[in-house]
């Protein structure tokens, strides 16, 4: 029998394992802004990712199971929940806001908690490494889960719900806790006018964060494209496109007259031209017969917008 190769690398077999992983994914570019993002502080980001500007983010395998774990200890705490005496009711109902462009689902609603048997409160479940779960337990989930905390106040106005539950787990420990909260009518008048203004603004909103190095920005997933790279090509980066107050997160072209499918979105055409907004340049010139727009770039080069047609 051959001797087996001492290995300090990564399992060939385990590699297989995340790539299976990688390859049975759809990723898909959310519909509009997510309540999962209303949160955020940053106008300026919400308008990108729904503008669909960035490459798709790559999750790797193993992440792909850690979100496989998280979706496994949502099941496993509405199964706790209800041994527990609660029902668990709803559980991923749509919530949708600002003509369908502010937009999500629900973890359930719960009724039974011993803390308020009577009163059903919004259900949002959520698992936790050592530090977040810490965090969440000292500065409670509006500080240190900010938008969950968005995800929850909406949950209540989208179901007529006054009281919300925060259901979560500490991944290292097994520990649970749940913080409950009001409904804060206030707050969600004013995210809904924000998505609102956000969606139906042509251009981007100013920045929050001062410098591309900013520790605010540091993770944000539109953080290139925020600070001059070109956007990706898709209908939505497209100056003929609008967003649209019907429907469900409905979306025009103004070029060929007409609605877009999400599909059409996605693809683009070949008479898309950028936004001038997202355009890391300074316009110089518009040919309206050659439907062309020229910039000049930082480097001192010319890009001339829809001249690859």
């Amino acid at each position: 029998m051959a001797t087996l190769p001492a290995t300090t690398t990564i399992s060939p077999t385990v590699l297989a394992i995340y790539r299976a992983y990688e390859l049975a994914a759809r990723d898909w570019d959310s519909w509009g802004i997510s309540v999962g993002d209303i949160g955020l502080e940053c106008d300026r980001a919400l308008w990108l990712a729904m503008r669909w500007v960035s490459e798709r983010e790559f999750i790797d395998g193993r992440k792909r199971s850690i979100f496989e774990t998280g979706n496994i200890w949502e099941e496993r705490l509405v199964d706790n929940l209800e041994a527990a005496g609660c029902e668990v009711t709803g559980t991923q109902d749509k919530m949708r806001f600002a003509h369908g462009h502010l937009r999500g689902k629900k973890d359930g609603t719960v009724t039974g908690l011993k803390e308020a048997p009577v009163t059903p409160h919004l259900l949002e479940i959520k698992s936790h490494k050592d530090d977040k779960y810490k965090e969440v337990e000292k500065k409670g989930v509006k500080v240190a889960q900010p938008t969950h905390y968005g995800q929850l106040q909406l949950g209540c106005h989208a179901f007529g719900l006054t009281r919300w539950a925060y259901v979560y787990v500490n991944k290292d420990t097994d520990e649970r806790n749940i913080q409950r909260g009001e409904y804060d009518a206030d707050y969600c008048i004013r995210q809904v006018a924000r998505a609102e203004r956000i969606v139906f603004s042509d251009e981007p909103p100013a920045r929050v964060c001062k410098k591309p190095d900013d520790f605010r920005g540091m993770f944000c997933r539109q953080k290139e494209v925020c600070w001059g790279a070109m956007p990706r090509v898709t209908c939505r980066s497209c100056l003929h496109a609008t967003p649209e107050r019907h429907g469900d997160a409905a979306w025009s072209c103004g070029r060929f007259t007409k609605p877009l499918s999400i599909d059409e979105q996605r693809e683009g055409c070949g008479a898309h031209l950028f936004v001038p907004a997202l355009v890391p340049g300074t316009q110089i010139d518009f040919d309206e017969e050659a439907e062309t727009v020229s910039y000049q770039m930082p480097d001192g080069s010319v890009f001339v917008d829809g001249a690859s047609r």
